[in-house]
């Protein structure tokens, strides 16, 4: 069994006001012809606000589960739409070109291969008093959601393959934390490994984990399969992580983490899940990499072909 790790989910770049088209290349397959335009899903009447309109265009058929909306496998455009149409026109959107570690990218320029969408309460950030606490130029008040997606791909087929948000509640708006675990296994069905702590830390005054590991085929995997353990833990749900790993046999793998309030631990402060089929990520960074090798080929060929045809004089 073969398997990948990612160290980090960088979040930092340019402030990005991207478009909320549907339709683009960002979903074809490395190699492959340009696809159709992707159909618009049936819903809701599209609502314009400003740049954005929701609900998103987004292929109809894509498989599996959801987090407020996000599929693995949409187009980073499908996903960049749907993540603001969930949090909000006026939310921050930054983006980064580097996910991957140890990605020989054989000097092609990737685009976008990360995006995180974050609102909440901000001001101007004073650089001479709070520069340390500046982001974007911004100082964060209160962080109220973060949504953050991996979209690895070379360029013309940046796929989510990983997705990530993390809720930060207030005083007086902080949810049961037993209508959450309730409304998790009635989204994803019984977990297969949950985790209780009563142990404080911070303001909390513990956490809840819960996990779903899923085969190849979808069904979930026992503890007594002998790739259970190899395949947990292939996302951390914690609002502050950010690795991930994934192997060639592990299918789809969801994580929730709940933090209980220090004030009352039957409410939640925080709240965190993650998704990602670590099958499919797994090919398709090797089909990455591979598409990559096929790109750099050609342009250092054509380099050479523009070298020989140019006047020499010695």
């Amino acid at each position: 069994m073969h398997a990948y790790r990612v160290c980090a989910m960088a979040v930092a770049g340019a402030l990005a006001l991207a478009g909320c088209g549907g339709e683009g290349a960002g979903g074809q397959n490395a190699g492959a012809q340009p696809a159709a335009a992707p159909e618009a899903a049936a819903g809701p009447e599209p609502v314009a606000t400003g740049d954005l309109r929701c609900p998103a265009p987004v292929r109809e058929g894509l498989p599996g589960p959801d987090i407020i909306g996000l599929r693995l496998g949409m187009t980073a455009d499908e996903a960049l739409a749907t993540a603001r149409c969930a949090l909000g026109a006026d939310a921050e959107v930054s983006t980064a070109n580097r996910w991957l570690d140890r990605l020989d990218t054989h000097g092609v320029e990737l685009g976008p291969q990360t995006f995180t969408v974050r609102k909440g309460e901000h001001r101007p950030c004073d650089f001479r008093r709070e520069w340390q606490e500046c982001e974007g130029g911004l100082k964060w008040l209160h962080v109220d959601e973060v949504v953050t997606v991996a979209t690895p791909g070379a360029p013309g087929a940046e796929t989510a393959h990983l997705i990530r948000r993390a809720q930060h509640f207030r005083e007086g708006a902080m949810p049961p934390v037993q209508a959450l675990l309730d409304a998790l296994v009635a989204k994803y069905g019984e977990p297969q490994w949950t985790e209780e702590s009563d142990k404080p830390r911070g303001h909390s005054a513990g956490h809840r984990r819960l996990e779903w590991v899923r085969d190849h085929a979808g069904n979930p995997m026992a503890t007594a399969n002998p790739l259970f353990h190899r395949c947990r833990g292939a996302v951390n749900a914690h609002p502050d992580a950010t690795g991930a790993k994934w192997s060639d046999g592990c299918g789809l793998s969801i994580q929730a983490w709940i933090a209980l309030s220090g004030r009352n631990p039957g409410l939640a402060m925080e709240v965190g899940t993650a998704m990602l089929h670590q099958g499919s990520l797994y090919a398709h960074v090797e089909a990455m990499q591979d598409e990559l090798r096929r790109l750099g080929q050609a342009r250092r060929e054509a380099e050479v072909q523009a070298t020989e045809a140019s006047d020499v004089r010695l």
